[in-house]
This record gives structure tokens, sequence and C-alpha cells, in this order.
């Protein structure tokens, strides 16, 4: 602790110069993360921690998705489609500066999202853009993206940290120095310390209540539960699986706020690997896991089981949660009659998150119980992003999928599950041309329902989303409907 806390003095001396000491309190803020990121360009990575710090701080898009999971205006201030749905009109801001005073307008836009759809480019989520045919410079701040199929989802992704707009002269160095239109410009980042914002002057849009704030990751659950019981942390935006919850929640100087992510908690299943090509196996899998058990994990709030990769809190949601029960016995006859009486030998690969550590000791124990000999490995989140999401070196892994409405993961065939199904991508293209939700919602049943038959992953519980924030801090969003701390929203009494 003795790093951060050194962090913290510095952040605090240098404003003790310039304002009151009352006035420090109300204008800067801690904010820790479990993760500490690969690096801090959202478009280059999917990890959900570097979306978490810069996103909507320091890096804004076309749009933006409220606390609600509603779409409205960001860097565009308006946009309309055409009746056949194959071109987007967008309306862009002006007077809108980089950080490092480069301007914003519809050619950086165009580079943004060209970018975004080059495979060179390397961004993780470039797929759920393909629609987008061709993106032309219609004026100083007019942009139209014109798609080779209609995409009525398109305006929710572009308010997704993958669509975030850069500047090209800042754009090879944003991995280390972020530079964006947000509230809050970068000011450094020493690995094991954190990373320091500060609120931009010259902020195209209202001046942010907190100047000052710094996100810090610890990884360590006790070294975490030290620094909330020493009154260190002024938030953690999930302390839904903490041992020490009870004696926090009686504490004067705290608040938890209980609420949800978008985050379906899976144990995903390589299909590139044998056995897992055979149905059987897989629903094997999923009767053999008491995913009831699995919620004891979280000693202050139940989950929501699920049966498929949706949400419940979204209005296609279909409750598939009963689809397979836990049965041990029926786990046993179905390896039994795809030819693995005696057992198998799997690898559960952990990444060191909290509720992925704690279900992987459920889990073992349970696959044991019905014949599968299961060697846990535990990695590092880099490591789990190159072997696992990169490199797609594993068996199964456990692994919370937080961005919202990605049900259409399923449809790619380069994605790190290895899953490929015609029937699924044919049923994904219907649901991006519907542009009634009515009928939306309808195929999107339909999806929910296929991936629960075919049991393409084991589908376990939503994630919570318990914030725990000092007493006097407002603005905390209980839900979390993107991977984001919107520090422009959060104010000092």
């Amino acid at each position: 602790m003795a790093k951060r806390s050194s962090v913290m003095a510095a952040w605090g001396l240098a404003l003790l110069m310039a304002v009151p000491a009352l006035a420090v309190a109300q204008q800067s803020l801690r904010v820790d993360l479990q993760l500490e990121p690969p690096h801090l360009d959202p478009t280059r990575t999917a990890s959900a921690t570097t979306a978490e710090t810069t996103h909507r701080n320091v890096f804004q898009g076309l749009t933006r998705i409220d606390r609600h999971g509603k779409v409205r205006p960001a860097l565009a201030q308006r946009w309309e489609v055409s009746e056949d749905g194959l071109k987007y009109r967008f309306w862009l801001r002006q007077g809108v500066r980089f950080h490092d005073g480069q301007r914003f307008d519809a050619e950086v836009a165009a580079y943004s999202l060209r970018r975004l759809l080059s495979e060179a480019a390397g961004n993780p989520q470039r797929l759920l853009y393909q629609a987008i045919r061709e993106v032309e410079v219609a004026g100083s701040h007019s942009l139209v993206l014109h798609l080779s199929r209609p995409d009525s989802l398109l305006p929710f992704r572009l308010g997704l940290s993958a669509a975030v707009m850069v500047h090209p002269a800042s754009e090879p160095t944003n991995a280390s120095r972020p530079v964006g239109t947000g509230p809050y410009a970068f000011q450094g980042w020493e690995r094991g310390e954190g990373v320091a914002l500060a609120a931009f002057a010259e902020y195209w849009g209202e001046a942010p209540a907190i100047e000052r704030a710094t996100f810090t990751y610890t990884s360590n659950r006790l070294e975490l539960e030290g620094g909330l019981a020493e009154g260190l942390i002024d938030l953690y935006p999930d302390a839904s699986s903490l041992t020490s919850h009870l004696a926090l929640s009686h504490r004067a100087d705290y608040r938890i706020l209980d609420g949800f992510s978008e985050g379906e908690v899976i144990m995903a299943v390589n299909h590139a690997r044998e056995p897992f090509a055979d149905r059987r196996v897989r629903r094997a899998l999923a009767h053999a896991v008491n995913r009831e058990a699995l919620l004891e994990i979280y000693p202050a709030i139940t989950p929501p089981l699920i049966g498929s990769h949706f949400s419940p809190g979204h209005p296609a949601y279909v409750d598939l949660a009963d689809r397979y029960p836990h049965d041990p016995q029926r786990a046993r006859e179905l390896l039994a009659d795809a030819g693995h009486a005696e057992g198998l030998s799997l690898t559960l690969t952990v990444p060191p998150t909290q509720y992925a550590e704690l279900s992987s000791l459920y889990i073992a124990s349970d696959l044991e119980a019905v014949g599968i000999e299961v060697a846990l490995q535990r990695v590092s989140w880099p490591q789990w992003l190159e072997q696992v999401f990169n490199d797609r070196e594993y068996d199964l892994t456990i692994v919370a999928h937080v961005e919202p409405m990605d049900i259409d993961i399923y449809a790619r065939d380069d994605y790190y599950f290895n899953y490929r199904d015609p029937r699924f991508q044919a049923l994904w293209t219907q649901i991006e041309a519907a542009q009634e939700p009515e009928a939306r919602h309808a195929l999107l049943g339909e999806a929910q329902r296929h991936l629960a038959e075919e049991a393409v992953n084991v589908f376990l519980f939503l994630k919570p989303q318990q914030a725990i924030h000092k007493v006097g801090l407002t603005g905390v969003w209980s839900n979390a409907p993107i991977p984001a701390v919107v520090l422009q929203e959060l104010e000092w009494e």
C-alpha cells in the first residue's frame, strides 16, 4: 500500500499548494479496479479495464450509452437513417478539440471509422461494424455511412469503447499516452501505481466537478480490503464478491449500491478441440455444473442464473435458466453415450478475476464428480488475453462478457470459441436487418433458444456490480450497461 499512498500524497500536496484543504477533498478522487489494463487504447484490446479507465473519460464516440443503456448523442449531435436502412448521416459537434489541441471534424471521424474497419489496425471488435461499406465526408462536420446491409444496432455500437474517435497524429501512441476529446486529459501512468487524469480545461461540454482522478489497480484481495478498511479508496465499482462485504456495509463512511453489469459469466468451450464438437459432451458439462451453488461466492446479493448469452434486463430476454438442471447422473449418461464412460481430462484456464477464481473451485469439483479430471491453470490477465482470447489455446475457461448486446459473437467465425454455425449466422443477419423492435426481439428470442439447445457454452449467471463508494460521492452508476467509470457524472456533495 506504500507506493499508492505516496501517489495519493503527491496529488494532495500539489493541490494543497493551490486551493484550501476542503476543496481538495471535493475535487479529487481515487477509483480502484481489480485488473491493471494491458494498455490504454480501447480500440486495440478487449480488456474491460481499459474501457473502464478511458472510455467516456479520455475518449468519446459519435454516440454514447447512458446509465440506463440508452443511446444518446456524443460527438455527433444528431443522426438520421434512410428508409432502406442503408445510409446513416451524422451531424458532428463543432469547436471540439483533442487534448493536444488538434481539431475534431468529419475528416478525423472518417479516419477513426476507416481505421476501425481495417483488419491491420487490430480492433478486436472490428466485425461489429462490418455492415459499413463506405465512409463519406459530406462536409466539414457531416459524415455519411453507407452500409452493405441494414444494421439497426449501428448507433448503439458506435457508442461502445471500440468505436471511440482518435486523431491520426496521436493514434500511434494512444496505448501509453492516450489523447482524446473527453472531459479528462491523461497525466501519467506508472505501472503498479496508477493512471492519473485531470479535467481538460478546453473541454467542449460541461466542465466536470471532479478535477483530478487516479485509477489504481489492486488484484490482491487482502490488499484491496485493507485499502477500503483504511478509507484510502473513494470508489470501487465492483465489491460484490469481497469477503469483507458485510463489515463494509456497516461502516458510516461507505455506501454500497446493489446493481448488475451486462456481464454474462460463462464457462467457455473451445469448439476446435475434441471432444467439444460433440453436443452430448457440451450438454454433459452443463448438467454437471451446480450453478445454484456458484452463487455462494456473492455474500450479499443473489445474481440471476442465465441459460443463454443474454442479459435478463433486456426486453427480448427469454428465461432458459432451467434448460440444464444440475443432474450429475444425466451428465455421466451423456458422457457415456459420447464414448467417454471412462472419463475425460481437461484443463480449465482461469483469469485472476475474483468471480473466476472462486467459481473455478466449485466447477472443478462438479466436473470431477462426473468423471472429468480437471487441471486448473491460473494465468494473469495479459496471459489470458494472449493465450485464450487471441491464440485460443485452451479447453475451458471462465469469463464475464461485459459488452452489452454481444450475442453476435456467436456469428463470428474467428471468435475465440471457434464456434461456427451457418444457421446462427443466418439468424443474426435477420436480426441486424430487422428495423422494428418487436420483430427484432422475436428473432433475438430464437437466437437465445438456439444457443441453449446447442449448449454452445455453459451459461452461468449475470455478474453483479455492487459499487462501494465514500458517503458524499454522488452520481455513481448502480448498474453497468457498459464497462465504464464515468467520472463526469460524479461529484462530491
